[in-house]
């Protein structure tokens, strides 16, 4: 775990696996000049981790929910990245979905790549043990850290956070800022209403009916993986065929 005050005045920190190191990207406290630019972070990472295939972003909730099988999908999906040499990223939290996917994944020995924000440490806490853990000063660089990161998308159960995570990468690829899969992990139904809700969007001509076309929607973490694995491999023969 973290230990010792963090300095709210760096830009940019990372902590590295169990080691129980946190690196200072940019200034150390006293020596950052009010209102100076944060300088490039630089990065040191644990020795230890290995090379994973690719790396999924887990949008979902920093709390559990009520229904079990919520949890018990985020503990699915986190055993079954780290058994199919899958990078987890994710916002970095120890509470709620969030913390099981990411204690599920290290607990079957696979890599998560944590994110957060300064006033998330303080309020949620971090996940101990991450392979590497990003502590940013914004939302919107802590987003942009895990788009960056990820070579595909998924939503879980999730509120008002996880949408907005959701709908800016489904909104994102057609716009071309980026080309990477996104998905729907729909437990139990919980994404129905979203879904119906886009397909409406499409009804009046507001929504492209072939993005609704693009995203990957499914109810299991075996799905969910052997979907993106398709999506990926095509994504590259596309890619190949162009150059």
């Amino acid at each position: 775990p973290l230990t010792g005050p963090l300095n709210r005045r760096a830009a940019h920190m990372r902590y590295t696996g169990a080691s129980g190191t946190l690196n200072t990207a940019t200034s150390i406290a006293g020596r950052t000049h009010r209102g100076a630019p944060p300088r490039k972070p630089t990065y040191t990472p644990r020795r230890t981790m290995k090379k994973t295939d690719y790396n999924l972003a887990v949008y979902c909730g920093a709390r559990s929910g009520n229904d079990p099988l919520f949890t018990t999908r985020a503990q699915e999906l986190g055993t079954l990245c780290a058994q199919n040499n899958i990078g987890v990223v994710y916002g970095g939290g120890r509470t709620g979905l969030m913390g099981t996917v990411a204690g599920a994944t290290l607990d079957a020995g696979g890599v998560v790549y944590g994110v957060v924000t300064h006033k998330l440490v303080g309020l949620e806490g971090v996940y101990p043990g991450q392979t590497t853990l990003d502590i940013v000063d914004t939302m919107h660089q802590r987003k942009i850290a895990m788009i960056e990161k990820a070579d595909a998308f998924v939503a879980m159960p999730g509120g008002p956070g996880t949408l907005e995570e959701f709908f800016e990468v489904f909104s994102w690829q057609f716009l071309d800022i980026h080309s990477k899969p996104v998905a729907l992990l729909n437990v139990n139904g919980y994404w129905d209403k979203l879904i119906d809700a886009m397909h409406y969007m499409a009804s009046t001509g507001l929504l492209n009916e072939r993005y609704l076309d693009e995203l990957i929607i499914v109810t299991t973490p075996e799905e969910l993986l052997e979907a993106l694995a398709k999506d990926l491999e095509r994504r590259a023969a596309e890619k190949n065929a162009a150059e």
